[in-house]
């Protein structure tokens, strides 16, 4: 097995630290620690705090892409949504919550180039919940209340306020009423 590179190091640690902690939860000196580096050696790699968050944003939703993309369409829509669903489930309850969304709630102290790479995990999302809802809709006996793209919002954002509800209430009650708010869509 590859052994990871120091800027794969950090870039790893950020991602948890962002998960667990959020954006000004963590300095250059935690991550530090962590990696075993000094501080100078990460600004050598990321030389602002702003580049390391623009480049954990990448790889974030680059893997979170990339889990969309093997989803197959062609399994019945029901288990697509479940794999889907699958990735919210597996963070809920635990010390980390989905990396863009924790940054999505510090937006004020980021910059506009994470903005854009937040805005775009977010319609990312959004396109494939649509998809789905869209293949689910001529099994459904009944229309959607309202159009597909507007659903997928709606389900999209109770799942990440679900994993934000999951750490303040100690329960995944929240995430499993917004898996069922989807389930129950595309099963009509």
């Amino acid at each position: 097995m590859k052994t990871q590179s120091v800027r794969e190091q950090l870039l790893e640690h950020t991602l948890v630290l962002i998960r667990r902690r959020g954006f000004n939860g963590f300095s250059y000196r935690d991550l530090a620690e962590l990696v075993g580096v000094k501080t100078s050696s990460i600004h050598y790699y990321f030389p602002s705090k702003d580049d390391l968050v623009l480049e954990a944003v990448k790889e974030y939703s680059a893997r979170l892409s990339e889990h969309l993309r093997a989803i197959d369409t062609t399994l019945p829509v029901t288990e697509q949504a479940e794999i889907y669903l699958g990735l919210f489930r597996k963070s809920c309850g635990s010390d980390q919550i989905c990396l863009c969304g924790m940054l999505s709630t510090e937006t004020l102290c980021l910059p506009e180039s994470v903005h854009k790479l937040l805005q775009g995990f977010y319609l990312m999302h959004e396109k494939w919940l649509t998809g789905l809802l869209e293949r689910a809709q001529p099994l459904r006996s009944t229309p959607f209340p309202v159009p597909p793209p507007r659903l997928a919002q709606v389900v999209f954002g109770a799942l990440q306020s679900g994993l934000i509800a999951a750490r303040l209430f100690g329960t995944t009650d929240r995430v499993e009423a917004a898996a069922d708010t989807l389930v129950a869509a595309v099963t009509g």
